[in-house]
């Protein structure tokens, strides 16, 4: 049968190589001849040898750690560095289209240029931006900057870092102008932009028409005189700790009291006359007919 025919030829085969390979035949248990060194056995750790490598040239053969031929296109992981990669010279063996392919294909390995805000900067200055309404204090970020450097921080993670910090700062001032004591600061704030600080009030007042310039020690003479007599020690500390005792009105109003509180008739401006005092309730209730 063919069935059986080739099954003794497939036998006969494996007897044949089993034989060789075993030089001596029979099974690989087969005692090597007297004399002959033993063979090597393969060790499965190492790969085995290519068949197409050469003795003298070893990496040739398709060896996968081998440098690619000279022409083939570089791999991903192939491309140089930025410091490394350099311009491309014309080959004086080609023509003038041939280095120009070349170029152009040269060109294309050449690494993308870093962003600077993925870079720590060398000269350690940091540019941050902050969204609209916003003012940067460059001033902070000067100061932080050393310690940016020292940290190694990029500047796009300084200005993430910035990003982080404006959230939280808005998020809080927004929570403390939300309740009574950061309304009323909104609303201080918004008089000072329009009508100056205390600093400036004082200063003010000396130069007003009214009150002021030679009328000035009269003024505040009579302005004090109103606060030690209708006032209480809270008042004077709270025109000391707001700065609203340098406000020109609040002076120009104290005097004309003072001036009420010394005089029958009202002053026109600052202080001065002489006369009967009134009496204390009268300023206060002036629809009420002066006592005694």
């Amino acid at each position: 049968m063919i069935l059986r025919g080739n099954l003794a030829r497939h036998l006969i085969s494996a007897a044949v190589f089993n034989a060789e390979a075993g030089a001596g035949g029979g099974g690989g248990n087969v005692t090597p001849p007297a004399g002959d060194p033993p063979a090597p056995k393969a060790d499965p750790a190492k790969p085995a040898a290519d068949p197409a490598a050469s003795v003298l040239f070893p990496n040739e053969g398709g060896d996968p750690k081998a440098s690619p031929a000279a022409g083939d296109p570089p791999k991903e992981g192939d491309k140089p560095k930025a410091d490394d990669w350099k311009e491309y010279v014309p080959d004086p063996k080609k023509s003038d289209a041939e280095n120009a392919a070349a170029k152009v294909e040269h060109d294309k390995t050449k690494p993308a240029a870093a962003d600077p805000l993925d870079v720590v900067p060398a000269d350690g200055k940091y540019t941050i931006t902050a969204p609209e309404g916003v003012q940067v204090d460059q001033e902070m970020v000067d100061a932080l900057a050393p310690a940016f450097k020292e940290i190694g921080l990029t500047g796009k993670q300084a200005q993430q870092l910035a990003d982080k910090f404006t959230e939280m700062q808005t998020k809080r001032a927004k929570e403390y102008a939300d309740r009574p004591e950061g309304q009323w600061s909104m609303a201080s704030y918004a008089y000072f932009q329009k009508n100056g600080t205390p600093d400036k009030w004082a200063d003010a007042a000396k130069a007003d028409k009214d009150i002021g310039g030679t009328k000035w020690d009269g003024t505040v003479s009579t302005a004090v005189r109103a606060v030690n007599t209708l006032g209480s020690p809270g008042l004077k500390e709270y025109f000391e700790a707001s700065g609203a005792g340098n406000h020109p009105e609040v002076i120009r109003f104290m005097a004309k009291v003072g001036a009420m509180i010394k005089e029958d008739n009202p002053a026109d401006g600052g202080a001065g006359g002489s006369g009967k005092p009134v009496d204390a309730a009268h300023v206060l209730f002036p629809n009420d007919a002066p006592k005694g």
